[in-house]
């Protein structure tokens, strides 16, 4: 399986930074335009359990994912699994530990490319320069939202 894992420190709190990522709308204000997220059905705020169905642009196709929330240990990490969606398996686990300087979010993904003819396009390595991408977008705006903005 492969893995990927990008860190960034923001200057707010443990509890506000946690808050904010669990808002699906949120995540939306974060990510890449042309990444077109967009939730078609997903809680204002996720909870153990809770079931978000989205849509992306990747690779000039849309797709719609699923995805479960699978742990959550507030205020130091929650785990969304792909349940539908164009990846053999899919884990998004983001972790929060408070230091000094504010809060460190760490994402750690891991990953199984798709299969067939689609994973002879959407490879390993084409994945993890698409999340190396959309990560330093991700972390630019996070540095706006949250503080520490250079």
């Amino acid at each position: 399986m492969a893995e990927f894992e990008r860190s960034i420190v923001v200057t707010s709190g443990l509890e506000e930074v946690f808050d904010f990522l669990l808002r699906p709308k949120n995540v939306t204000r974060i990510s890449p335009p042309d990444m077109g997220l967009n939730f078609v059905n997903a809680p204002e705020v996720v909870e153990l359990g809770s079931i978000m169905e989205f849509k992306v642009l990747a690779r000039g196709v849309v797709q719609q994912i699923t995805h479960e929330i699978t742990h959550l240990d507030r205020p130091t990490s929650f785990i969304e699994k792909q349940v539908q969606g164009p990846f053999k398996q899919w884990q998004h686990e983001h972790a929060f530990e408070a230091t000094g300087e504010g809060v460190t979010i760490i994402d750690r993904i891991s990953f199984e490319p798709p299969g067939g003819l689609i994973g002879l396009l959407v490879t390993e390595e084409s994945i993890l320069d698409s999340l190396d991408d959309g990560f330093a977008h991700r972390h630019a705006q996070l540095q706006k939202l949250l503080g520490n903005e250079s």
